[in-house]
């Protein structure tokens, strides 16, 4: 249904309805929806009359679901003079905002990332998930960027948007910039309200209405207005969370999760985090390389020629005192002189056939 004012613009009241339906963690779920709906096509073994078995590709959407939705749930707490909406789809793509906050504070627009037990730490261009860095501020400046550039173009006039990035139960968060440095606020989402709240005025009363009117619009975030439809997402996922009850976490999702995770991003679950760099194996343990092998054979060659030096001026007539003591050192030393030369040879003969076997079973 839709009704046109004095001006000639055209009010979308389903489409303002849909948008405003959308629950916290939407997009989300539906994904998670979607890729176990696929997964329980190719292994009907996942869904029976007794248990449903969430899919190890599902997991990271269904704690990303999760996480959003105890956002949502925190955002309610909000006085009335506080606009909120969740999962607003952004441009033509896929791409939506987890949570659009509009209040006398600001406007403000909050990523949520799920890290149960995770220890934050917050850089000046960076966030780590424990020891791995993520993307999760480049994140929240797209996400900031976005929603400012739409809501400028609608409202008529400069809109500053403050990106937030909500860590679901975190175990600890170290944000080590300077308190004026902080273009992307990093918070565990249990202070999300409160800090929130204590945020100085920004916006008047004839801005903040303004500005809420803008963002109820469908099109001031999509081309298509209906894609704010929620098609009953929420109860279905709702009742995936029933079926699936508390599901152990899947050995692959853990791999993918310890570092962010971004689903709504790309429509993939992807790392954020960079390939972790194996440590080098003891060269023991892998065999001698080429080059191991001719540094090898240098050091038995010069043990030799040191043997044979030692050998030939033992040899040569003494013409002193002390000349005449190098032959009888030699001659006392000599059954060592041997075996360290046999031994020289022999170590360096195993390690060549080491690396030979090695190279032809590659």
């Amino acid at each position: 249904m839709t009704s046109t004012d004095d001006t000639g613009h055209r009010t979308d009241f389903a489409g303002m309805q849909a948008l405003s339906s959308r629950e916290a963690g939407y997009s989300v779920a539906l994904k998670c929806l979607e890729v176990q709906s696929q997964a329980e096509s190719r292994d009907p073994s996942l869904r029976t009359a007794q248990r449903v078995v969430l899919h190890d590709d599902a997991w990271p959407w269904y704690q990303g679901a999760l996480g959003e939705i105890e956002v949502g749930r925190m955002l309610s707490e909000l006085g009335p003079e506080w606009f909120v909406r969740h999962a607003v789809p952004i441009g033509a793509g896929t791409k939506d905002v987890d949570h659009l906050v509009i209040g006398p504070g600001g406007v403000f627009a909050i990523n949520t990332k799920h890290h149960a037990g995770a220890k934050v730490w917050v850089v000046d261009y960076a966030l780590g998930i424990n020891n791995s860095k993520t993307r999760h501020l480049a994140g929240g400046r797209r996400d900031g960027a976005d929603v400012a550039k739409r809501l400028s173009a609608k409202a008529g006039f400069p809109v500053t948007v403050r990106p937030v990035v909500a860590l679901v139960d975190p175990q600890s968060v170290i944000d080590k910039r300077a308190p004026y440095n902080r273009p992307v606020a990093v918070l565990d989402a249990r202070k999300l309200v409160a800090w929130l709240k204590a945020q100085p005025q920004q916006l008047s009363d004839t801005k903040l209405g303004l500005l809420k009117l803008a963002a109820e619009e469908p099109e001031t975030w999509h081309i298509d207005p209906q894609a704010a439809n929620t098609l009953r997402v929420m109860p279905r996922f709702e009742r995936l969370v029933v079926d699936v009850g508390t599901p152990r976490r899947p050995v692959a999702a853990t791999l993918r999760s310890r570092t962010s995770h971004e689903p709504h991003r790309s429509l993939a679950p992807r790392t954020n985090r960079p390939p972790r760099k194996r440590p080098a194996a003891r060269k023991g343990a892998r065999g001698p390389t080429a080059l191991d092998l001719m540094k090898l054979w240098f050091a038995v060659a010069l043990i030799i020629i040191g043997i044979f030096t030692f050998r030939s001026i033992a040899n040569q007539p003494c013409v002193s005192a002390i000349g005449c003591i190098v032959p009888t050192l030699y001659l006392g030393v000599k059954p060592f002189l041997i075996l360290a030369g046999a031994a020289a040879v022999g170590f360096g003969g195993l390690a060549t056939v080491i690396w030979l076997i090695r190279n032809a079973f590659r």
